[in-house]
């Protein structure tokens, strides 16, 4: 009988075994399912580290360049002023080569009057001097200074040949006892004699323009201009000091010592 209960007893707990083995089984089975299925769902997601958020496109807009590639609106009047004044100069090298190759040679003629002979230098003055220098030095430096307007005046300051322009005056051309000398062309000689006095009141006039464009903080070359326009403009007044000194008082309406005045 005890031993029949204990044989029994054995096989209850083998089958509880077995049924609780099989239910460990089952679960696992599920767990391992569940854990499977969720590792595949997420392995289909993109890794966070490879979601990048996109950079703001950079700013490439014109103000963003240097300011060196759109130039300011001074620096373009400035280029401008300097512009007429090259061009107008090179006009100038050209009349002033004019009266001297189409001029000087009417001087040297066999039926010229007795009273005009020899007397070269009268008539013309200095205008061969006013040549050399405007064609040779002084035309060439400005056109260097297109790029560089501010150093305009030290063209006008470093030469001492401007001096020229006041013995022009005292050696006033006679022109009016020259207008048998006309060629034909639109100009007579005595306009084309008025090319060194009209300008010289040009150069006045464009360095006061450059003035007016440098800022006040240009200290430096604000100087430079002044004193490259009281240059000109004592010339000027020492030119008309000059010619009225040696006008008589029958001349002083003349059209050359009328400019002069009008200028200073």
């Amino acid at each position: 009988m005890e031993v029949a209960v204990r044989t029994r007893d054995s096989a209850h707990r083998h089958r509880s075994d077995s049924a609780l083995s099989r239910s460990s089984a089952s679960v696992r089975k599920t767990l391992s399912g569940f854990w499977g299925g969720h590792e595949t769902s997420s392995s289909s997601c993109p890794p966070e580290e490879d979601t990048k958020i996109p950079s703001p496109p950079c700013n490439t807009s014109p103000t963003q360049l240097p300011s060196m590639s759109t130039p300011s609106p001074a620096s373009s009047s400035l280029r401008h002023i300097v512009d007429e004044m090259v061009t107008t100069e090179r006009e100038y090298v050209r009349s002033l080569r004019y009266i001297i190759h189409h001029y000087f040679p009417e001087m040297d003629r066999a039926e010229l009057p007795q009273d005009l002979r020899g007397k070269r230098s009268v008539v013309f003055g200095n205008l061969e001097k006013l040549l050399d220098f405007h064609s040779q030095f002084f035309l060439r430096e400005l056109e260097a200074c297109w790029k560089h307007p501010l150093r305009v005046p030290h063209c006008f300051l470093r030469h001492e040949q401007f001096s020229l322009y006041a013995l022009y005056s005292k050696n006033k051309p006679k022109s009016d006892a020259l207008k048998q000398l006309e060629l034909g062309d639109k100009m007579d000689l005595s306009s084309y004699l008025l090319k060194p006095i009209q300008r010289m009141s040009k150069y006045a006039l464009l360095l006061t323009d450059l003035m007016k464009e440098v800022g006040t903080a240009q200290e430096v070359e604000l100087v430079s201009l002044q004193a490259a326009t009281n240059m000109v403009k004592f010339q000027l007044r020492h030119g008309n000091d000059l010619l009225l000194c040696h006008l008589p008082a029958s001349a002083w309406l003349h059209p050359l010592s009328c400019i002069w005045m009008y200028i200073c």
